[in-house]
């Protein structure tokens, strides 16, 4: 499942960094204030928390570029996210 979530996150954050014309280093600044975040990311050797991954997809979903499409990752997530709300709420 891991190897989902960090695929899931590097190809969000490449899609960002191109609809915002800047650097994957410059989008890890803006998601984590770390330059080498997704760097880390893609090292299979390092681990992350769900908690993280919810973080930083959560990022995505607020301040993603106006007008641009969105990742199908970012978007399953968003579903997901409302959907989990609802159950506790409901």
């Amino acid at each position: 499942m891991e190897k989902v979530l960090r695929q899931s996150l590097l190809n969000t954050a490449a899609v960002y960094a191109r609809a915002s014309g800047c650097a994957i280093s410059t989008v890890s600044r803006r998601v984590k204030n770390n330059a080498a975040f997704f760097k880390d990311i893609g090292d299979p050797t390092k681990s992350f928390t769900a908690r993280t991954y919810d973080e930083v997809m959560r990022w995505f979903a607020k301040n993603w570029p106006e007008g641009k499409e969105r990742p199908f990752e970012l978007l399953k997530w968003i579903r997901e996210s409302d959907e989990r709300r609802l159950k506790v709420t409901a």
